[in-house]
Parts: structure tokens; sequence; C-alpha cells
């Protein structure tokens, strides 16, 4: 009578901890939708990426001289995301908005379900739930739509899950299998490649002081420079790689330091992450924390710049659960759960949330692409389009050279090129000179200076956005008069190009994609 005791026991406890650990994975699933909800912009470098692709498509050759810009470029023109433009051609003109929102989540949640799997191996549910809202939190701007770096944090995912493998068991071939593939398509979609290297030079320099078979993880670090030459640019792509590592980008705001980045929850959940790090190091020392240089080394990465806070919850979040399983922290955690009055709580609790969170995400259309073109976009500091600015010069047939800017030179490249020949656009450190960012801000900021530069440039028109500073100056002896306007952008042009005048103010201006 006694023998089915324990075994029931063990059943309904086994039942009482899966509908809360369901829960807690709703909840969580529900908070990454929600915080990844808002991010349905289109990224402006997909736009000069697909034309780059294009161009290829057109002349049969990858150019390495610049053909977009008329302002100082530089040879060779590596663009190391010419995969990432490819991909984005090849679904925005088959599958449109659409496909490419669909390519965007299935990306996004491989890399979380991933990551999750990965940060299970050595923690219970209940201790990655924990940890999961401030990797959430601090990931999130890495869930881009669709930035070549969203590439980075699925295929970094996947290398960080097959280091987890190896230090449970050295299987070379296996692992020899998973890195080459991915590292030679990743060096072709985005430079973030380089993150998973160094991730595996860390992971053998740790197998090589536990003394574990390393043999595998140096042929494969030794294969990564061919794998670079295997690019369609050749041995050209050292050239653009060195050159995209040692640009200057202090002027661009997502290189700047986290400590000066205005995301206060950021920031927080920043601060919480470290503290739970330091937390485990002080309990269990560094010998039982696999895999802490790298956590550490992408949490520097993460302070000098901003760009890289997502790599840093990646790491941290399959790391730190493993962590803090075995500290009094954990043991709380799983002793609190194992409460059947706890469990019941924290089971309505999680699903009452995560149903809140759905609620909240469902009316910014998360799964809708958009592409910001009004007025009212403006307000919102992020990317707007001058969709009815380009339609203008498209319609009156323009030729010449257009000032553009960082955040709106790609679209046009997009839309006008080879009609028109831009000033600028994000691919900063793949084609231009760095004093043309630095003439940029000049220009668009209309500081001292902002003059001489427009005169050096001889434009045959200008593209401003109406919140900028320069749209206020140029009315003022600029020798340009303005031909279009809109809510959002204007266009300044020589009055000998005849181009004729209109006022949309007020009107809604259409933004087709692609």
């Amino acid at each position: 009578m006694t023998g089915p005791g324990p075994a029931s026991a063990r059943s309904g406890a086994g039942a009482r901890w899966r509908a809360p650990s369901v829960a807690l994975a709703f909840l969580f699933g529900a908070l990454f939708f929600e915080r990844l909800s808002g991010q349905t912009g289109f990224d402006p470098d997909g736009y000069h990426q697909m034309a780059l692709f294009r161009e290829w498509l057109r002349t049969g050759t990858l150019p390495l001289h610049d053909t977009f810009a008329f302002t100082h470029t530089v040879v060779p023109a590596v663009q190391h995301e010419w995969g990432a433009g490819a991909l984005l051609y090849g679904i925005a003109t088959t599958l449109g908005g659409p496909g490419i929102m669909l390519a965007r989540w299935l990306i996004s949640v491989a890399a979380a379900l991933l990551a999750t799997r990965t940060a299970r191996r050595r923690a219970p549910a209940v201790v990655v739930a924990f940890c999961a809202p401030f990797a959430i939190i601090l990931g999130q701007v890495g869930f881009t739509t669709i930035r070549a770096g969203l590439y980075t944090m699925l295929f970094l995912a996947v290398l960080l899950a097959a280091i987890e493998s190896d230090r449970d068991e050295a299987r070379p071939g296996r692992f020899l299998l998973v890195y080459l593939p991915i590292v030679a398509l990743w060096i072709n979609l985005h430079g973030g490649w380089i993150v998973g290297v160094a991730a595996v030079a860390l992971h053998a320099i740790e197998q090589a002081l536990r003394r574990r078979p390393l043999r595998h993880l140096i042929a494969a670090l030794a294969a990564t420079p061919l794998l670079m030459a295997l690019t369609p640019y050749g041995r050209l792509y050292f050239v653009g790689w060195w050159r995209s590592v040692t640009f200057p980008r202090d002027q661009i705001g997502e290189w700047a330091p986290l400590y000066r980045s205005s995301y206060v929850m950021g920031l927080a959940a920043f601060g919480l992450a470290i503290l739970f790090l330091v937390y485990a190091l002080a309990r269990r020392g560094p010998r039982a924390l696999p895999g802490l240089a790298f956590v550490l080394a992408t949490a520097w990465a993460a302070w000098r710049h901003e760009r890289h806070v997502a790599l840093f919850a990646l790491a941290w979040f399959c790391a730190v659960p493993g962590y803090l399983a075995a500290t009094p922290l954990g043991e709380l955690l799983e002793a609190g759960v194992a409460r059947r009055r706890v469990a019941e709580v924290l089971t309505v609790a999680a699903v009452a949330v995560g149903v809140a969170l759905i609620v909240v995400a469902a009316p910014r259309h998360p799964f809708r692409l958009r592409i910001p073109a009004q007025g009212s976009d403006l307000a919102t500091r992020g990317v707007v389009y001058p969709a009815g600015a380009v339609a203008y010069l498209a319609e009156t047939k323009f030729h010449g050279r257009l000032v553009t800017s960082f955040l709106n030179g790609g679209f046009v490249i997009w839309k006008l090129h080879p009609a028109a020949l831009v000033s600028f656009d994000g691919r900063y450190e793949v084609a231009y000179a760095p004093e043309v960012l630095d003439e940029d801000d000049t220009l668009h900021r209309a500081r001292p200076g902002w003059r001489e530069v427009l005169a050096r440039y001889a434009p045959d028109a200008v593209l401003v956005a109406r919140n900028e500073p320069l749209a206020a100056a140029l009315p003022d002896s600029s020798g340009l008069a303005r031909f279009y306007r809109d809510d959002a952008y204007e266009v300044w042009a020589r009055p000998a190009l005849g181009l004729p005048p209109v006022d949309r103010t007020g009107a809604v201006i259409p933004s087709p994609f692609p």
C-alpha cells in the first residue's frame, strides 16, 4: 500500500512545477514579444545593402569603386554586409514587407530559443526565468528589422551552444561541422563574426587551462583567415575588415559609451546583471564559472559602446543562470517554487502579466513593416524616410548631386540611383573618408562653416528634414530655392533646374516598400 506513495508524490510535484514552468515561459515569451513589437521600422542600412546587390546584378561585377556618392570615397569599398543585402533584396523583391517581417521574427525567436536552451543546460527553469527579463531588456536593441546585426545574434547563440556542448564532451568533428559553415556564412553577412571567433578563442584558452582537448578549437581558429579570403572580395576583404575595425566612430550615437545612454531601464538592467555576476563570482570563485572570460569581455565592450549591449545580454543569459544555480540565491528560488501556494500564485501572476503584455503590444502592429515618412514621425527622434521628397524628385526626373544624411542617404540610393548621387549615407566605414562624417554633421546642424561645405559640394539639390537646423538656415543666402515641402522633408535646389514647386504640407505621404 505504501509503494505507490513516493511515485505519486513525485508525479504530483512534477505536475505542480509544470504549470508555473509553462506560465513563466509564456510570460517571458510575451515580454520578448512586447519589447520587440515596437521595432518594426525598416532599418536604413537595408536600403544601401540592397542597392549594392542590385548594382552587382545590373553590372555583373561587385563594385570595388563606389558608384553611389559624389563626395570623398575610399578604394576598395568593401561591404562586409553584402550577403545581408543579397538576402534582403531576395526577400523584399519577392515577398515584400510581410516576408521581411517573417524573416525578422523567425530569426529573433530562433536566437532566443537557442540561448534559452543553452542556459537550461546548467540551470533549472526558475533560475533561467529569473535572469530572462534582464537579458530581454538589454538584448532588445539587437533584434531590429532587419539589420545585419540580427544575424550576429543568431549565429552567436549557435556558437555559444556549441561551446557549451564542447565543455561537456569534446567532439571535434561535430564542433567543426558547426563552426566552419556558420562562420563562413557569418563573415559574408555581418562584421560581428569576430565576436564569435573571440568566444571560441577564449574557450580554447579555458580548455587549455583545464587540460581539456583543444586541437579542434585551434584548427577552427586557424581556418578563419581562409574563410575570410573566400568572400567575393578575396584578399581585399582583409583591407576592408581592418578598416572597419580601426575606423573612428566617436560621433555615431550607438558607438557612445553605455554610461552616456538615455535608456535608463537598460542602464539599470546592466547594473543588476553585473551585480549578479559579481555575486556568483564571490560565492563560487572564477574556476567554477565556465565562460567567464567571454562574459567579462562582452561586459567591457558594452560599457565602452552601447551598440554591444545586446551581445553582452546574450553571453550573460547563456552563462549566468548556470553560475547562480549553485548559489544560495539559486537554491532560494528553487525552494520558493517548490511550495504549492507560491507555485499557484506565480502561475496566475505570470499568465496575467503575459496577457497584459500581449495586449500592450498588439496595437503596435508587430507583424507589419513600417516605413516612417510622416511629419509626426519626426517627434519620435527615430529614422524618418523622405518618401514624399524622393517621389517628387523621381517624378520630375531629377539628375545630379543631392545632399543627403547618414540616415536617409541609403533610402535615396535605393530609390533614385543612378539618377542621383548622394553626399552621405550609412556606409560610413565602408565607403567614405572620415572627414565626410564631420562635413555631414556640420552641414545638417548648420554649424559654423556649413556654407563652405555646401559651396564645396556644389550640389544640384539639398534634401533636408524639417526639424534639422539646416532647414532654418537654408533661406539665408544659400543660393538655393525651396521647390518641395511636406510635413517631414523639404527639397531645396538650384533655380536653374526649373523644378515645379510643390507643397504637400498636411498630406499623408505614401511610403511603399521596397
